[in-house]
């Protein structure tokens, strides 16, 4: 190579540098390297970035690096860089981190170890990516399906779907309620299989060709077999689907029973017969002839008008007059097709009453509907001739708007509504407060379902919902956290299951002599993908679903379990505290559910959290408490100093300990007025003869002044993290070898 291109090549390398630092940033993907022993880790430029540090300023020591970790995710961490260094094989791990601006973000990292020419490890390498968005982008999906399969239950027709082979593949579960037909009966079999002697009948023939051509058909009607041998009629609608590829992939539709209707024609239809039947009489038969011709056309007349009578009932809401969901559904089909071939956008503004239950609970359902009367008729009035509004049951309700829409516009609209139906009303002389909450969804010009339109903007009210009077718009954000909800709510449930959910323990020590006297029994989640999960990652999702009392139960079964295998060997724990839920102290079964468990007298303990708001308890809840107590059962009040219990509701529920909480512990050491409040606390316990736990206990400066407060337990981070239980026995006999240290 000639001097020239060696100086062209080295002109080149920082441009592959920023390229290659580009391509890290736009992956979001940084990498670092450590040599075994040396005190700084090196990183890459979206290493420090990831992290939100600066790299003038911020030096990443292997503690450093560990201590960005959340504390909940650092024992992993330093687990898997261990064990990889212990091994020398590659670790792979996710976890979360906290920024430099004090957010928190999820992380990949996978790495391996470097060794030397004798094997010995002598360095780690790896890279770290931002997954956050990744995690979150998981969960939308399959709520959205769900929610599809709900609108599919509900829905007052049935839908159904064909395979490119024009049998049918789905039917949903609405047709079992129409046709008393088991949606089953239907897949594989094709429609003129299903409807005998119609399959020769020009109006078939007719049919068939329409889905050879693959094209869309609208209110195709034909008659099938009813459950009592009757003949029910019936009316199809369907659009041919594609795969991806563009392949055809059947066909997609809605079925609706048109028997009355039909029925109706029919008497039409006889009654013009018996006209014609009449004319052919002779001309001494004028004068009855006339007759029954004037009685006809007043019986077509008044058929007439009840058909249209009950085609308005049927297709509009009986209180506000307004089109109902079954109109929504025709008229949403109507303006997809018309959008496809304009080019529009279609809107959908799901419109929900805030506090509106609390009108008719404390108002009355007349005022109720009153309120939804006005509702109806204030929509009408703000919206354009040419929007679409519908009430799809309750307080919901329903705008369908066209054209070439923007984000301003819709969110203008938005604006408009919530400020018109957030001002009092007046009916039966009292002012009825109540708002709105919106959510919206917009098709972007991609082949877009209609029933997703419907379920994308309900996805976006139930975060505008949770928010309060405000709207929201639907965005793959949304998607994603739908998608991340259902995940871990079949998680929960798999893992019930499957017996995942696991008893962690943390030990607690009496505060004058350091020595174990007991433990608390924590739920931990032990996931097949994620690892040993904390409460934090599945609490609100199990409560949603209603199965946390099923999951301490679990925990209480086996912490009783363990609990007497420690005694029977001799270890020095005398007392398991388990936590209860609010929802289950309220359970009337409580009681029933624990007297047949194996636990001694005095051994086990409920925590109860001081925001159950013990003022307000109700009986049930004073009366499992009683039992609790006479079974033996210590009482705690956890989390004490949160703010919600008062001194008179400590007094009336009268425990047997209280453990104050850690917010008020972890600048106890630094802070005078913090220290002054909890001496203050321990004074209130004393007078009233309750013993006290300190929990979140994390320096032995603060372990030595709970001490000398007259702290009677103490527990936190500083004596043990929660373990297994198999790591027990052995942490009580390394324990009693630092206690001596610890207290000299």
């Amino acid at each position: 190579m000639s001097v020239s291109d060696d100086r062209s090549e080295q002109d080149e390398r920082p441009d592959l540098v920023r390229q290659f630092e580009l391509a890290q940033r736009l992956g979001q993907i940084g990498h670092w390297y450590w040599t075994i022993g040396a005190p700084v880790v090196e990183w890459s430029t979206e290493t420090y970035r990831i992290h939100g540090v600066d790299p003038e300023t911020f030096v990443p020591t292997l503690e450093a690096a560990v201590e960005a970790y959340h504390p909940d995710d650092r024992d992993t961490v330093t687990k898997a860089l261990e064990q990889s260094i212990a091994s020398g094989e590659t670790f792979n791990f996710e976890a979360r981190i906290k920024r430099g601006d004090g957010t928190t973000r999820i992380v990949s990292s996978v790495g391996e170890c470097k060794r030397s020419e004798t094997s010995e490890v002598v360095a780690m390498f790896g890279v770290i990516q931002d997954i956050t968005e990744m995690r979150e982008a998981e969960s939308a999906l399959a709520k959205a399906r769900k929610r599809h399969e709900d609108f599919a239950a509900i829905s007052s027709d049935w839908m159904w779907e064909m395979g490119p082979d024009l049998r049918f593949s789905y039917m949903s579960p609405r047709v079992r309620e129409i046709v008393d037909v088991s949606p089953e009966y239907y897949i594989g079999k094709t429609r003129q299989e299903l409807n005998g002697d119609a399959v020769m009948s020009p109006e078939m023939e007719e049919h068939l060709k329409i889905l050879e051509q693959r094209k869309p058909f609208n209110d195709f009607r034909l008659w099938i077999n009813g459950p009592k041998g009757n003949r029910l009629f019936i009316s199809a609608s369907g659009v041919p689907i594609y795969d991806e590829h563009g392949s055809f992939a059947g066909y997609r539709g809605t079925g609706r029973d048109i028997t009355s209707e039909h029925s109706a024609q029919e008497d039409l239809l006889l009654s013009h017969r018996k006209l014609v039947d009449a004319n052919i009489e002779t001309s001494k038969a004028l004068a009855r002839v006339k007759e029954a011709n004037t009685l006809t056309e007043q019986r077509y007349s008044e058929l007439m008008v009840a058909q249209a009578r009950v085609r308005h009932t049927a297709l509009h809401d009986s209180l506000t007059g307004i089109a109902n969901r079954r109109f929504l559904d025709q008229q949403l089909d109507t303006l997809m097709q018309r959008c496809r071939l304009s080019g529009d956008n279609l809107a959908v503004v799901h419109i929900d009453l805030d506090r509106f239950k609390q009108i008719n609970d404390t108002m009355g359902h007349a005022v109720g509907d009153e309120v939804l009367i006005h509702t109806a008729r204030t929509l009408r009035n703000a919206l354009s001739t040419d929007d679409f509004v519908a009430r799809v049951g309750g307080d919901e309700f329903v705008v369908l708007r066209t054209g070439r829409l923007n984000r301003e516009d819709l969110s203008r609209l938005a604006s408009e509504l919530i400020e018109t139906l957030s001002k009092p009303v007046e009916i039966e002389g009292r002012s009825c407060w109540f708002g709105v909450s919106i959510g919206i969804a917009v098709n972007d010009g991609a082949e877009f379902e209609t029933r997703d339109l419907l379920v994308n903007a309900d996805i976006a009210l139930c975060r505008a919902k949770k928010a309060g009077g405000c709207f929201e718009f639907f965005t793959s954000q949304l998607q994603a956290e739908v998608i991340a909800y259902k995940q871990t709510a079949d998680g929960i449930l798999a893992g019930l299951a499957g017996s995942e959910f696991v008893a962690a323990y943390q030990p607690q020590v009496a505060a004058s002599t350091f020595e174990v006297c007991g433990v608390e029994a924590l739920v931990r989640w032990k996931h097949p993908d994620k690892g040993l999960l904390t409460p934090f990652h599945f609490l609100s999702v199990a409560e949603d679903l209603n199965v946390v009392d099923t999951i301490d139960r679990l925990v209480l079964e086996k912490g009783l379990d363990d609990l007497s295998n420690w005694q029977d060997a001799g270890l020095p724990i005398e007392k398991m505290s388990v936590n209860v839920s609010a929802k289950r102290l309220v359970d009337t079964t409580l009681i029933e559910s624990i007297q047949g468990l194996k636990m001694p007298k005095g051994v086990l303990a409920f925590e109860l959290l001081e925001s159950i708001f013990f003022d307000e308890v109700d009986n049930t809840v004073a009366w499992n408490i009683d039992m609790l107590k006479e079974m033996g059962i210590q009482i705690e009040l956890d989390d004490f100093g949160s703010g919600h219990a008062s001194i008179i509701s400590l007094v009336k529920l009268g425990p047997d300990a209280i453990k104050i909480d850690r917010e008020l512990i972890s600048t106890i050491a630094e802070e005078p007025s913090r220290c002054n409040l909890v001496r203050s606390i321990i004074e209130i316990g004393r007078s009233l003869g309750v013993k006290i736990t300190a929990e979140g206990v994390e320096t032995l400066d603060q372990a030595l002044l709970l001490r000398n407060m007259g702290c009677d337990v103490l527990q936190g981070f500083y004596f043990a993290k929660p373990m297994v239980a198999e790591e027990i026995p052995d942490f009580i006999f390394n324990w009693d070898e630092r206690r001596s240290s610890a207290l000299a």
